[in-house]
């Protein structure tokens, strides 16, 4: 059964959180950044609690309901550890830790996880994150997220130097004793529209990451789109999964463009009444930083 199979929208969001292709791979600071492989035997060895959920997804409901924020970064954690909770693999110990240290917050730990077969602890950090890219598209630093303050090359690094090292800084701050450090990130790249066949991905990006495209709004562009027969928006929290047809029926179509104060992702529908594409259309006042300016700063 494929993630975008199940009947219920939530339960196909945890499908995706856990089998999704992450978009950062490999060894980075003695730590271990999962990859599909790792991803699509968790969500085999899921899939039968997956399934059963689908006939009652009330408990995910409930967990997801006591979000005391609607932000996609919690969210996305609370899918994440609800998928440890069904994982024969994991035990998940701990989550949302915070290192305090003479009344002064140093950091906060995902989630404390530990392997059922090998009863290792494992120090797990995580992020969902979609960046529209610009040239050199190989560049990290030129991936942005619609607050162009956020950057694929600054979360890399922070990941990489802060937020999966945080235990091994201040081992005495938490009660276990870790193992391994594993980190998982998700989420999707977004390429220039005009670029039908990216194939100059950032330089950390995995092979298979999900793709989407972004394109200004203006009057040539409202020419590319012709093809694109409805273009529907999406709320934050419907960036995961796929939307099915009869989830459709309540969506307005954004054809013709309206005019967006503010990027708004997409998706256009192929003849099947099916997502195609995930589109982001940003605002003509939209600008991406300047590279040269760019290079010139500190990184």
């Amino acid at each position: 059964m494929q993630p975008n199979q199940f009947k219920h929208r939530i339960v196909r969001d945890l499908a995706w959180v856990i089998a999704s292709p992450p978009l950062l791979s490999g060894i980075k600071n003695n730590t271990l950044w999962l990859d599909h492989s790792f991803c699509l035997k968790e969500y085999a060895d899921c899939l039968s609690a997956l399934i059963k959920l689908d006939t009652d997804p009330q408990p995910l409901i409930l967990q997801i309901e006591q979000l005391k924020s609607k932000r996609l970064g919690y969210r996305f954690e609370s899918f994440i550890n609800f998928w440890l909770k069904i994982s024969p693999n994991y035990v998940p110990l701990a989550h949302n830790i915070q290192l305090i240290e003479n009344k002064q917050t140093l950091g906060e730990v995902d989630f404390i996880i530990q392997n059922s077969a090998t009863k290792e602890i494992i120090h797990l950090e995580v992020a969902v994150k979609f960046y529209l890219g610009t040239t050199p598209f190989e560049n990290d630093f030129r991936w942005f997220g619609t607050n162009t303050n956020d950057q694929l090359g600054k979360k890399q690094q922070h990941l990489i130097e802060h937020q999966t090292q945080l235990i091994r800084k201040y081992p005495t701050l938490i009660k276990y004793k870790i193992d391994q450090r594993y980190c998982l990130v998700k989420g999707r790249l977004f390429y220039p529209f005009d670029t039908k066949t990216p194939d100059t991905p950032p330089n950390s990006a995995t092979q298979n990451h999900l793709k989407g495209f972004w394109l200004k709004q203006n009057n040539s562009n409202q020419n590319k789109l012709k093809n694109k027969q409805l273009l529907y928006p999406l709320i934050k929290h419907e960036w995961l999964s796929s939307l099915q047809a009869a989830e459709l029926k309540d969506k307005v179509s954004l054809t013709p463009l309206q005019k967006l104060d503010r990027a708004q992702c997409c998706i256009s529908i192929n003849d099947n009444n099916e997502e195609d594409e995930r589109i982001f259309i940003l605002p003509e006042s939209f600008e991406f930083p300047d590279y040269q300016a760019q290079k010139k700063a500190p990184q």
